[in-house]
């Protein structure tokens, strides 16, 4: 009887055992798999990121605080010509947005590297630009020794959350909430574009704002309303269109995003040429202002 009472006892021991090790061993996967991770490329850190829907170079820009044209240079000009959902590009982490330092600031993550084989902490000091017992301090190493598969602590990154919903970022990363849609079928009412916009922002006291280049693209068909290209607006959006060197103004109906093209790299929106003179514009890009409802 006591025989069967501890093997009763040892079975349960162990059952318990494999249970918590389980847990465990799913809670490190998970954070794991929530860790953001930097490689090695072109003597620096970069972040293998892989392109969500509806994602463009401007936004990813803003959202990991570097330049676009860094981004540009650190792909292959293909991948980043195409930009598909899904496609893996490489997010430049420069010292615009990495520190060595927690900052007072928000919107900071913490940054890991996984050892690969003939990797050593001299390696992975050099380019942290930290010494080595800052390494070994950081990730509490007894020594200088590392193996191929080890998740190491490298610095803090700058990033803006994806489903941020600060005024002040929202228009670097828009947020996931679903957007009020608009019905474009009411559009031709009296009084023009104005009165869509005025209503749509709340008559201007519900505005985003946005700043950059406007590409202006021949329009087919009939028509006296000013169409446009924008990618952060739904189909019927009435947008407010301001040339600050000339002081003039127009309102454009949103009727898709930007074409993926060469025609429109690095630019805000695209207005149909029509357009061009009432803006007192001259040839085929011009910097704007724009303004268009935060719903």
């Amino acid at each position: 009887m006591l025989y069967f009472s501890q093997l009763i006892v040892e079975r349960m021991v162990r059952f318990i055992f494999i249970v918590l090790f389980s847990v465990l061993s799913v809670k490190g996967m998970a954070q794991d798999a929530d860790s953001l991770k930097a490689v090695r490329k072109d003597n620096s850190w970069a972040i293998k990121y892989t392109v969500k829907q509806g994602e463009y170079i401007r936004m990813l820009a803003l959202r990991f605080c570097i330049s676009e044209s860094l981004i540009i240079n650190a792909n292959d000009a293909e991948d980043i010509k195409k930009l598909a959902p899904g496609s893996v590009i490489y997010i430049p982490v420069t010292t615009d947005n990495y520190f060595v330092a927690k900052q007072p600031f928000a919107n900071v993550r913490e940054l890991y590297y996984e050892v690969v084989p003939r990797d050593d902490i001299s390696i992975v000091s050099t380019y942290s630009g930290v010494t080595k017992s800052q390494v070994r301090a950081w990730n509490n190493l007894k020594g200088n020794t590392i193996m191929p598969g080890q998740v190491l602590f490298i610095g803090w990154v700058k990033m803006i959350p994806k489903d941020t919903s600060n005024p002040a970022t929202l228009l670097a990363y828009p947020s996931n909430r679903k957007k009020q849609k608009i019905d474009s079928s009411r559009l031709n009412i009296p009084g023009g574009l104005d009165t869509v916009y005025n209503r749509q922002t709340n008559n201007g006291s519900n505005v985003l704002t946005e700043k950059g280049t406007a590409v202006f693209f021949e329009k087919t068909g009939k028509g006296s309303i000013y169409l446009a290209f924008h990618n952060s607006t739904p189909r019927g959006t009435i947008i407010k269109v301001s040339n600050p060197g000339t002081s003039k103004t127009i309102y454009v109906r949103v009727i898709g995003p930007i074409p993926d093209t060469k025609q429109y790299a690095n630019c805000i929106i695209g207005i149909c040429e029509a357009a061009k003179e009432e803006l007192g514009v001259t040839d085929n890009k011009a910097w704007c202002e724009l303004s268009y409802t935060a719903n």
